[in-house]
């Protein structure tokens, strides 16, 4: 009776629909994950994905007696993970499509400038949306905000300290004291870096005016109106 039962309704029924619903819940999933992060981010789990499926075809192939419970266990752990993280991602919503970036362009010459001194750190999952390129020495404000739905933070490397941390949808300040040069900055949450979320900040007091440095005719603009004082202070160094 039972070997009928399944012959008749669960084979040609019950199993088909049900792998139909598993491969519609990881591809929505799958698709509420790469839709929530940032498209370095989106690579990066597309490559986890890939490398989930070929460690688990090599160990089928290579171990071809593989319990039926463990197989079943590896697979629900896999699929349940997937599912919780497509969970939260969709809790997080679609990620923005960076109109900053977009509206950026068209501020090239003077508002361009402004927005890459601002020191202000902008995080999402998992990148840094926009972060300062250059600041002037001395005493600094830092910000660090956290568009995204889990915790960032900034790194720098030169000192190892950890300067900024916040939650999803958080903000985080500090002042520091910065000295003249370049500082190599990032996320220190287990693949995050990996995944791009790092940069490099100059310190120069070409910085101070808060244009991001002159362009060449703009110094040469500035050393002619000066007249000799750019030879002087030359000179001092």
């Amino acid at each position: 009776m039972r070997d009928e039962l399944r012959e008749r309704f669960f084979t040609p029924f019950v199993l088909p629909v049900t792998i139909i619903g598993l491969m519609l819940l990881i591809g929505l999933s799958l698709s509420r994950i790469l839709l929530a992060v940032s498209e370095l981010g989106a690579s990066f789990v597309a490559l986890l994905a890939a490398g989930y499926v070929m460690a688990m075809a090599f160990l089928i192939e290579s171990r071809r007696r593989i319990p039926a419970r463990a197989l079943g266990v590896s697979l629900a752990v896999g699929l349940i993970g997937l599912v919780a993280a497509g969970t939260v991602a969709a809790a997080a919503g679609i990620r923005p499509l960076h109109e900053e970036e977009a509206g950026g362009g068209e501020g090239t010459g003077e508002a361009g400038g402004e927005v890459a001194n601002e020191p202000v750190f902008v995080a999402i999952d998992i990148d840094y949306e926009s972060a300062p390129e250059a600041l002037p020495p001395g005493e600094s404000e830092l910000v660090l905000e956290n568009n995204g739905s889990i915790i960032h933070n900034v790194v720098f490397e030169e000192s190892g300290e950890k300067i900024l941390e916040a939650d999803g949808g958080e903000t985080d300040e500090a002042t520091v004291t910065l000295e003249a040069g370049d500082i190599t900055y990032f996320c220190d949450i287990p693949g995050h870096r990996e995944a791009g979320m790092e940069g490099t900040l100059t310190v120069s007091e070409d910085a101070a005016s808060g244009t991001g440095g002159e362009t060449s005719s703009e110094a040469g603009e500035t050393a002619s109106e000066a007249g000799s004082e750019p030879a002087g202070g030359a000179s001092e160094s």
